[in-house]
Order: C-alpha cells, then sequence, then structure tokens
C-alpha cells in the first residue's frame, strides 16, 4: 500500500486549469510527432468495378472484380459473411466480437448468368451483379431483405457499404443510443466516449455496436459491421431511402441475417458473438449506489437503514472514494481501515458489495500496481514505446493494453487486494476509456500502440474494444478468485460480444423526466443488440431528482432487466426513503413486486442465455402483425407475459394504453380485459400500469429482503385463464453446477377442455431438484364456482372459489390441474374464449 497522498475531496486528476494547460502542451508536443497528416478527402472513392470471375471456395464463393475481390462465405442456414479486399487475398479473419468460428457445414449452390451470380443457403441467398459488383440479398420466400444501393467503396482506408432503406422498415439496434426507439433520420457514430453526462441526440456515448435490427412485417433483417475501428451508421439521415455503415480503416466484413421475425435474427446474432452467462440471482435484486458512500460507517449506515425500514437490496456499491489517493487496487485506510471486517458485517446482512475499478493507473513509483506494470511491460504505448499517460482521477497514469494478453493476465492478478476482502462483484467505469483533456476527444490518441495479439495495430482500431476487454479481464479475475460463484461485472463501455463478459447501464443520465422515458428506449435497443442485462441509473445520475420522479422511476426500474439507484456526488440523498412519506412505502411497494416476480425475470435471463432473445421487448413483439403497436415506446413487455405502461410525465395520474389482441388481466385486480383497443386507466402515484396475457403463468416468491434470506418452501403460481404457453427456468441461482446440467425447465400450457373448465399442463425437464415440494395455485377469470379441481384425475386435497379466483395447493408439482365445469357461457368469462396471439 503507497502513502496517503489524498483525501476525497482531493481534484489532482481532475479538470483544473493548470492541469488543462499541461494537456493542451502534452497533447500538441504528441501530435506533431506522431500524428502524420490527414488523407486526402477530395479524391473520389473506389468501387469493384465489373465482376470478371467467379471461384468456389470452402463454404462460399470469392468475386474476383476489376478493382478487387469480394468473399462471401456461407456462416449459418440463414447467415452470409461478407469480406472485401483491394488486394484480393484474403487472411483468416480475426474479431473480439466473434464468439463462434467454428460452424457445422451448410449446403448451398451457386448459379451463373450473364448478369449475375446467386449463392443460396436453405434461408438466405444473395445474388451479385455482374456489371457493378452489387449484392442483393433475399430470405428464404425470395423476398428483398438486403439490396445496395451503390457498390461498397473505400477511400485511402476508408470503407463504406450502402444498402437500399425500405420506408416499411423499423430500424433498431447500435445499443444504447439516446434517441427514440425507431433509429431513423439519424448518424450514429461508432467510437465510444464519455460526453461527460448526456441529453437526447447527444452521440456518441459510452457504448456503440454496429449492429443494426430492421424489422418488416413480415421479415427481418440483422446486419453486423464488425470493424473496431472509428465509423458510422446513417440510418436515413443524410438519404431518408438509405443505410450506411462507415469505417475509418480494417478490413470491410459484415454478417447479414435473415428471419421472417427479429427472434431468430437474434437468435443467430448472439449465436455468432456470444450470449450472457447466467448471473448470480443477487445481481436481478435491487442495488443501491452513489459517488460515493464513505467512510465504512457511512456504508452502515446505509445497510442498516434499508434493513430498519424493510427495504430489500443485495447489494451496495462503492464508488472511486474507497481507494487511497483514486489508486485501483488499493484502500484508503482512513475511510476503510478494515474493509474485511467491513464486509463481512454486510453479509450478515444480506448485502454484496461491488466495487467501482477504471483502466488508469497512477504514474507513481511508490505505488506497487504501476511498478509491476512497467516491469510487466503491460502499458499502451507511443510509437517511440515509452508508456503513453494522461490524467484521471489518480493524476497521471498509464493504461493497460488489454490487446495483449499478457496484460489482461497482469490485469486479473491485482484483485486479490479486493476480492480476499469480501468483494463479491465488480463495476468497470471510465473504460471507453476516457481520458482527461482540454480538447473534445477524452480518449488516448490514434497513434498510440497496441499488441492486438501480436498484430500491433493503433488505438484507432483498438479503442472501441477496449471497454469489452478490459470487461473480460475483470471477469477473468472473478472466475479465478471464486471459482464457485457466479461473476458480477458491470462495464460502462463496451462493443459486439461484450455481452460474454459483463452487464451494462445507460451511464450519466439526467434527473429529468425526458430520460425516465430515454430508459425504455435505450434499454430496449440495448437487448435487441445482444446486451440484455442492462438498466439506467434509477432516479438519475446528474441533478437532484423530485420525489415524483424518484417514486416514478422506482416502479419503472423495478421491471428492468438491472435495477439500481445512483447519483452524482453533488446531489441531494437517492436513498428510498430520502423523500418521505408516501414515497418511502410507495418505492417499497414497487422494490418487493421485483422480489416477488424474481423468479419469472430469472427465467427470462435464462432464454437470453440460450437463445439471446431480450428481456423487455418492444410491444410490438406483443403482436407483430399490429401495425399500431410499432409506434409505441412509452410501454414495454417483460417477456411474453407482462405489459408495463408507466408513467412518464409530471403530475399525470393517468394515461392511455393499447392493448394488443387476445385477453389481458389487470396484475392486481385481476380483472379480465378484452385487448385489441385503446383503455384509459387511473395510474395515481402509488399505481405501475402492469397487466398479464391470458394463458400465461407467472411463478412467485415471497417477499426477501434479499436473495436467499428465505428458504423457498413454497411455489406460489399465479395462473392468467386462457389458452397459451410459457416457459420457465429454475437452477440453484449461484454457483457453476448449471454448466453441468443441474438446471429445470417448466413448460405450462394452458386451454379450455371440451367439457369446460381449464386445463393446466406442467412439464419438467432437468436434474435440479428444488427446495420447495409444495405448489399454490390461483388462477384468475374463472366466473363461477367450478365443481371440483383435480390434481393428476384426483380431487385437489385443498381448494377454495372466491370472487373469480381458484385457489388449491398440492403437496407436490402436479402434471396436470383441471378446473372442471367452469361456467363458460357465462358474459364474463367469454373474454377466456379469444384466441391467444404470441409475440
Amino acid at each position: 500500500m503507497s502513502k496517503k497522498t489524498s483525501s476525497p475531496n482531493n481534484t489532482s486528476g481532475e479538470r483544473g486549469p493548470l492541469a488543462a494547460a499541461r494537456n493542451r502542451f502534452q497533447k500538441m508536443v504528441l501530435d506533431r510527432r506522431y500524428g502524420g497528416s490527414k488523407a486526402d478527402k477530395r479524391a473520389p472513392f473506389k468501387t469493384p468495378g465489373t465482376v470478371i470471375a467467379i471461384e468456389k471456395v470452402e463454404r462460399g464463393i470469392v468475386v474476383r472484380c476489376d478493382h478487387g475481390a469480394i468473399r462471401l462465405t456461407v456462416i449459418a442456414p440463414d447467415c452470409i459473411m461478407v469480406r472485401f479486399q483491394e488486394s484480393g487475398k484474403f487472411a483468416i479473419p480475426f474479431s473480439y466480437s466473434v464468439a463462434k468460428v467454428s460452424w457445422p457445414d451448410v449446403q448451398f449452390t451457386v448459379k451463373e448468368s450473364d448478369n449475375s451470380v446467386v449463392l443460396s443457403a436453405p434461408e438466405i441467398s444473395c445474388e451479385i451483379i455482374r456489371d457493378d459488383a452489387t449484392l442483393r440479398f433475399r430470405n428464404a420466400h425470395g423476398e428483398p431483405i438486403f439490396r445496395e444501393a451503390a457498390p461498397l467503396s473505400w477511400h485511402e482506408g476508408e470503407m463504406r457499404v450502402t444498402r437500399e432503406l425500405p420506408n416499411d422498415e423499423q430500424c433498431f439496434g447500435l445499443a444504447t443510443q439516446p434517441v427514440s426507439l425507431d433509429l431513423r433520420g439519424r448518424r450514429y457514430f461508432l467510437w465510444n466516449t464519455d460526453p461527460v453526462g448526456f441529453d437526447r441526440g447527444r452521440l456518441p456515448t459510452y457504448l456503440n455496436v454496429g449492429f443494426y435490427l430492421g424489422v418488416r412485417k413480415d421479415r427481418a433483417v440483422g446486419i453486423f459491421w464488425d470493424n473496431s475501428s472509428r465509423g458510422w451508421v446513417d440510418v436515413g439521415a443524410e438519404e431518408e431511402e438509405q443505410l450506411t455503415f462507415s469505417a475509418a480503416s480494417g478490413e470491410l466484413r459484415y454478417y447479414v441475417f435473415s428471419g421472417l421475425d427479429l427472434m431468430p435474427v437474434l437468435n443467430r446474432y448472439t449465436e455468432l458473438t456470444g450470449r450472457m452467462p447466467m448471473p448470480p440471482m443477487w445481481a436481478l435484486g435491487f442495488h443501491i449506489s452513489r459517488w460515493s458512500y464513505y467512510p465504512a460507517d457511512r456504508v452502515r449506515e446505509i445497510a442498516t437503514g434499508l434493513r430498519r425500514r424493510n427495504i430489500p437490496c443485495d447489494a451496495i456499491y462503492l464508488d472511486i472514494h474507497y481507494m487511497d489517493g483514486y489508486r485501483c487496487f488499493t484502500w484508503d485506510r482512513e475511510l476503510f481501515p478494515a474493509p474485511a471486517v467491513l464486509f463481512g458485517e454486510l453479509a450478515e446482512q444480506g448485502f454484496k458489495v461491488v466495487t467501482i475499478i477504471d483502466p488508469g493507473i497512477k504514474v507513481d513509483a511508490a505505488y506497487k500496481v504501476y511498478t509491476s506494470g512497467l516491469e510487466q511491460d503491460v502499458f499502451v504505448k507511443l510509437p517511440d514505446g515509452k508508456p503513453f499517460t494522461g490524467p484521471v482521477w489518480a493524476g497521471n497514469s498509464a493504461f493497460p493494453d488489454f490487446t495483449s494478453p499478457k496484460a489482461r493476465a497482469w490485469w486479473a492478478s491485482q484483485f486479490d487486494a479486493l476480492i480476499r476482502p469480501g468483494v463479491s462483484g465488480i463495476w468497470n467505469d471510465m473504460n471507453e476509456p476516457t481520458v482527461f483533456k482540454s480538447g473534445p476527444n477524452l480518449t488516448i490518441p490514434d497513434y498510440a500502440q497496441h499488441e492486438f495479439e501480436g498484430e500491433k495495430l493503433t488505438h484507432a482500431e483498438a479503442h472501441n474494444v477496449y471497454g469489452m476487454l478490459m470487461a473480460r479481464a475483470s471477469r477473468e479475475a472473478l472466475e479465478k478468485m471464486r471459482p464457485n460463484k457466479r461473476p458480477f461485472n458491470l462495464t460502462r463501455s463496451g462493443s459486439a460480444g461484450t455481452q460474454r463478459y459483463a452487464s451494462f447501464w445507460t451511464a450519466d443520465n439526467r434527473a429529468t423526466w425526458d430520460h425516465l422515458k430515454l430508459s425504455i428506449s435505450m434499454i430496449i435497443n440495448s437487448g435487441l443488440t445482444g446486451m440484455a442485462f442492462t438498466g439506467a441509473d434509477i432516479g438519475g445520475f446528474e441533478g437532484n431528482t423530485e420525489p415524483e420522479l424518484y417514486t416514478r422511476w422506482i416502479q419503472l426500474g423495478a421491471l428492468l432487466p438491472y435495477f439500481r439507484v445512483h447519483t452524482h456526488r453533488d446531489t441531494g440523498p437517492h436513498e428510498p426513503w430520502a423523500f418521505g412519506q408516501p414515497y418511502e412505502d410507495i418505492c417499497r411497494k414497487y422494490i418487493n413486486l421485483r422480489y416477488e416476480v424474481l423468479p419469472y425475470i430469472y427465467s427470462l435471463f435464462a432464454q437470453n442465455a440460450q437463445n439471446g432473445w431480450p428481456i423487455i421487448r418492444p410491444m410490438f413483439m406483443a403482436d407483430p402483425a399490429d401495425n399500431r403497436l410499432r409506434s409505441i415506446e412509452d410501454a414495454f413487455m417483460v417477456g411474453d407475459t407482462l405489459l408495463v405502461a408507466p408513467i412518464l410525465e409530471k403530475g399525470k395520474t393517468q394515461r392511455k394504453i393499447l392493448l394488443p389482441r387476445g385477453t389481458w388481466y389487470d396484475f392486481y385486480t385481476n380483472k379480465a380485459i378484452q385487448g385489441d383497443q385503446e383503455i384509459t386507466v387511473d395510474a395515481p402515484l402509488d399505481m405501475l400500469p402492469l397487466y398479464a396475457r391470458a394463458g400465461q403463468v407467472i411463478p412467485l416468491w415471497p417477499v426477501q429482503q434479499y436473495i436467499g434470506q428465505k428458504k423457498i418452501e413454497e411455489l406460489h403460481l399465479k395462473v392468467f385463464a386462457g389458452s397459451g404457453e410459457v416457459t420457465l427456468y429454475e437452477d440453484a441461482g449461484e454457483g457453476t453446477d448449471y454448466l453441468n446440467g443441474v438446471y429445470r425447465w417448466l413448460y405450462f400450457t394452458c386451454k379450455r377442455v371440451p367439457t369446460g373448465g381449464i386445463e393446466i399442463n406442467w412439464r419438467r425437464a432437468g436434474k435440479y431438484n428444488p427446495p420447495y415440494d409444495r405448489v399454490r395455485c390461483e388462477v384468475y377469470g374463472i366466473d363461477i364456482e367450478p365443481r371440483d379441481v383435480q390434481l393428476d384425475n384426483q380431487s385437489a386435497p385443498l381448494w377454495y372459489y372466491e370472487k373469480g379466483v381458484v385457489e388449491f395447493t398440492a403437496n407436490k408439482p402436479f402434471d396436470t390441474a383441471v378446473i372442471i365445469d367452469a361456467d363458460m357461457d357465462n358474459p364474463g368469462s367469454t373474454l377466456m374464449r379469444s384466441p391467444l396471439k404470441k409475440g
């Protein structure tokens, strides 16, 4: 441990006038020495020209043109990879974003004619026009999904591809962009950036991914631009009917995915780039943070306040003030004299601790982490071989080169100081990477050198993968040092594929109603980019929130994948009790709701881990054929079952909701409502409009103050009468046994039976044995008291009926439950006959 040199109020690493002047001078010197000259942008872009030859190669073809070659590779029945090289030579492609490089063989055909060449796989085909080498992709039905508006082009290293953008195509993806749900009409910059706070339309931000998802009524297309260099995606901004991808350098390489809807596209894209492993269940609970909770006694006060008020919470976060002078992997021994003692006390109360970590390593000869980094030669270098240094919180700092396996291993080896005392999760911050400077480019300069797995490229190519590779190294530390625990690893920055290593949040938002709205569109698009475990800083990070806004944000956050309160050091208290009553009680109510429905949300995480499906989904996924749902971005689905319609405007106590077709149930009153209509609902401050789809089953747990506080001895099932299917998931919620098959899938089918009544079939598959035997089932939407309830052809030992609800208890999981002779001719029950349209 180095000698303490700063206090929490020390700003030696921040943006002071003296530091700004020093940074300007250093930048000027380095830019003159290494910046080089800019390319002549007045020279025209080149294009491949005409097709002169076709060569059949493994898994595809090479199209030889007047100027260069295009290689088309059939990756899967519904996916083709496109590469271009002016040299005509194709090395084995490398990408940090791609997780799967070995694929089963796919049968394909090549047909040549005078005008074109067609490469066809079972569910996608690509036609190459001989005159100009433009590409046209079609789906399995022969419908166009991707048609180049002009031939691919390049100039001085920059590469571009332009595709026609149909008017009826909705545009999604590109990760957490602070804009409306539909991305059309803007240019998005693929360059991870710390904007030092952001508002709607402020681009770029912390995390940008070149995966575009285009959705039409009867088809979907995915385009993954696999290039880590600085770039942009123009979604109908310059030309309304064109979509353009551009990268400043590197290989032109992209993948085209075809599907009849977006689910198979996401499935294949996440198979390529990887899927999220199952997180520990405690990571799905309520988390609390600020910049910063210190000293140790303040952390104790927060923990005690939560437990005394019976507000469930699983994790408390420590921001940068736990460190000694902002030095990574150290403790401020005045503020946190005994971290292990503190963490032991918190663990007894059921709390996990998550600590922040930044990439900048303070230049300090007395700082062991820095000196060991020098000795092992792990830092990003300037062209002269010296480590690049720049100011961050700790002052002048060096930055690990996470493109080097040696540097990643070195980084992972530093975590003993955090994990041994009892830290359970890691929060990777400032990893765009951000470097404090006086100009707009708050990062490492383009000309800095990276190992890039031995290829040795510049920061211009490494920048966008820096955050992902830091998260990777931190996850590897957690896996090594806590081998029997699932890692919880959070990152502010990343690129395609980062979902393999970490979860995300939308970073430094603001305490405004517009940012409350942005939470929905940003998190949905994140999920539609394969990054499903995402949330927003509840209440807003920058600025003092108001009680009403905070309360509405808690209601919304309770049903988002990642649920954390976090705020700036200069704001007032943001704890759930900070605003007194009635706000505290309302916040507690919805945090309790989170813990009740946690087994359902956990099942959605399992579906994402298996299939890449998003956890929260745009409304149109509830009924893709209903065009009216496509413009909705003030409501969303949680999986297939729950419809959430939050209040997003100050003073509002009522709102309109367009219910998709089918039957829906008010989650609180259990009243059945016919869909395919717009309804107006009252939503006073203590009410979040929430609906469940008919024919669905939601598992509930008793409210716990933290995950694992109570042994789950009874599974509570809420069944919403109707016809439908639902898949749920169970495992231990912690540990790695699930990787060896110790888990269980639950398959429920609900339907009407010919004699009247409701039948519930329950099939189970898997090795996991849950702690419960008893099952309590509530079936809503039964208007007349039934004659009997049978479980596996025997009368249920205990059941009763009251006000449209049949409740029964089984001493063990059943295979079939039948509610016999429910009066289906009763006027109120006709809703149960409505056919279910699944999204």
